[in-house]
């Protein structure tokens, strides 16, 4: 594992704020060198037994799930469920926005997309388009959307770096 880049997919996320970067990469860097020992590992044990996981994970899983905590615990992704309206995601869009310290996205736009579902991902898309950004959906195998952002000039940067790092997900 390249520690560097695990940086530079990380600043995706955090952009500045470098405590934020340092606490995420180091908690990914665990999970990417021994997930045995980060799913033993107490804070995080927790976290995954909240989620109903008590048995070990393939290390894939565990990484997309330990990405998905990592960038939550900052306020840098948010989780929903694929039941919820166009605007209760926008929300939770809106409160990464705030802690990425970019603007927000204008729910008044996306109040009369009241669907739920997976078409609801390209309304949120095509609310962050016109502000240069992308939609990110961290993979997980249930019936969330865990969801980021990130600028959209990065988008290819942010695919390679996570398929370089073994992570999987989807950037709009």
């Amino acid at each position: 594992m390249n520690h560097e880049n695990l940086n530079r997919f990380v600043q995706l996320f955090t952009l500045s704020d470098a405590e934020a970067t340092q606490r995420v990469s180091e908690r990914l860097a665990l999970v990417l060198r021994d997930p045995a020992a980060y799913q033993e590992q107490d804070l995080y044990a927790d976290e995954l037994e909240q989620r109903g996981i008590v048995t070990e994970l393939p290390a894939q899983e565990l990484r997309d799930i330990a990405l998905i905590d990592a960038l939550s615990s900052e306020g840098l992704a948010w989780e929903s469920s694929m039941r919820e309206p166009t605007e209760t995601l926008a929300e939770g869009l809106n409160e990464v926005l705030v802690i990425q310290k970019r603007t927000e996205v204008a729910q008044l736009v996306l109040a009369s997309r009241r669907n739920t579902g997976p078409e609801v991902l390209d309304y949120l898309q095509d609310a962050l388009e016109p502000m240069g950004l992308a939609l990110v959906l961290l993979t997980l195998d249930s019936d969330s959307y865990p969801l980021s952002v990130v600028a959209e000039d990065q988008v290819e940067h942010t695919r390679r770096l996570a398929k370089e790092l073994g992570f999987k997900l989807v950037v709009y």
